[in-house]
């Protein structure tokens, strides 16, 4: 089953030998969602909001911490505690020496705490890192958006180019030919060298817009790869565009509800309401919980093994801020400024995104325009043709 897969992808590809020459749209979007470092730093990005989010969550999850401590007393005396006096002995005794170890300490202790309660502020410090998350996603989806126009827009560009370099060909080819009817007519005296001239200066005219069409595709072909990534091929023919409504108001309608920029900035006028909400709750007392389990030992190092000493303690903590240096407030006023900064946000985003769609309705519906007017006027040189012709 395997040979026959790939005997019949190798038949494919032989069949289709100019489909690796040629650059769809399709293949172009691609490339682009691939390669563009812009979508590729704001994917990135996405990750480091959801590492926010699992941070805001470990407050609401107990903790736990172990230590180990070991240490070591050499005592210290004004006399040296080797040499005691003997009483036992005759004439006053003597000195003998007496040796005092020094004393081991070693103590190790588990410990887990709770957070209890603290009016609701790592809740919302959660809700608010989800938000953020949605509002970058909604920031992605605008990125992608504006990358892959400009892919298209390079694509559409290139095609342009190259088709005015192809035009300004036939256009050097057609002034040849009648260059060399001029001259043939020149020389039987039926056009003066006048009109030789004007058309020499026509050919030259010409040639030099091919020239200018060429550095127009070079240049096309660079803003492609810089887009997209990589070197285009022969472009093809793109296939229909989506519909497009048909009045600004129903555009204008189907913007302001689903475009990311403004999602995107609801979610995070959303999210500065959470915070808002959890800076004013910065009084609120906190209350944590703690259970813990410590081993300690004083005589030895072997003995940390089995344990002197082993005890179980239980505490219940509640903190409250009295006074930090005009912290508390400063935290409540910073949150209300982002609230009000992402208000304005958000207006900027609708005012932004209604521009650049009125912008661009209009500039389509010129474009069609122009179209239809451009076709008229290529029937109506066609008929003109023919006429002169006969």
């Amino acid at each position: 089953m395997r040979r026959l897969i790939l005997g019949s992808a190798a038949a494919l590809c032989f069949a289709f030998p100019s489909m690796a020459d040629t650059t769809s749209l399709k293949h172009a979007l691609e490339a682009t969602y691939r390669n563009n470092p812009t979508l590729a730093r704001t994917r990135t990005s996405i990750k480091n909001l959801d590492e926010n989010v699992v941070q805001a969550l470990a407050g609401l999850k107990p903790t736990v911490a172990g230590t180990i401590s070991v240490g070591i007393t050499d005592p210290i005396d004004q006399t040296d505690p080797r040499f005691v006096h003997d009483e036992g002995h005759a004439a006053g005794g003597y000195l003998v020496y007496d040796p005092k170890p020094d004393s081991y300490s070693n103590t190790a202790t588990l410990s887990i705490s709770q957070l209890l309660y603290d009016g609701g502020q790592s809740r919302g410090r959660v809700d608010s890192a989800k938000l953020a998350v949605y509002a970058g996603r909604e920031d992605l989806i605008a990125a992608e958006q504006s990358t892959l126009l400009g892919a298209i827009t390079a694509y559409m560009d290139l095609r342009q180019t190259q088709a005015n370099l192809n035009l300004a060909e036939s256009n050097i080819k057609v002034l040849q030919q009648q260059l060399q009817a001029s001259r043939d007519r020149f020389e039987v005296g039926e056009v003066t060298r006048t009109d030789v001239s004007q058309t020499e200066a026509r050919l030259a005219s010409a040639i030099s817009n091919r020239e200018a069409s060429r550095a127009a595709v070079q240049g096309a072909v660079a803003n492609y790869v810089s887009v997209v990534g990589e070197k285009p091929h022969r472009v093809q023919t793109p296939p229909e565009h989506p519909a497009i409504p048909s009045t600004l108001a129903r555009a204008e309608a189907i913007a302001l509800e689903g475009h990311p920029r403004i999602r995107a900035a609801k979610l995070n006028l959303k999210a500065a309401g959470i915070d808002l909400t959890v800076a004013r709750r910065n009084r609120i007392p906190t209350i944590r919980g703690e259970v813990s389990a410590t081993t300690s030992a004083s005589s030895g190092i072997a003995d940390f093994i089995e344990g002197n000493k082993k005890s179980v303690g239980v505490n219940v903590t509640a903190s409250i801020p009295i006074f930090q240096g005009g912290k508390l407030d400063s935290q409540q006023r910073a949150a209300a400024n982002s609230k009000k900064t992402d208000q304005y946000a958000l207006d900027e985003a609708i005012n932004t995104t209604k521009l650049n769609l009125r912008r661009n309705y209009a500039n389509w519906q010129a474009a069609v325009a122009a179209i239809r007017a451009s076709q008229a006027q290529i029937r109506s040189a066609r008929i003109a043709c023919e006429g002169v012709q006969e």
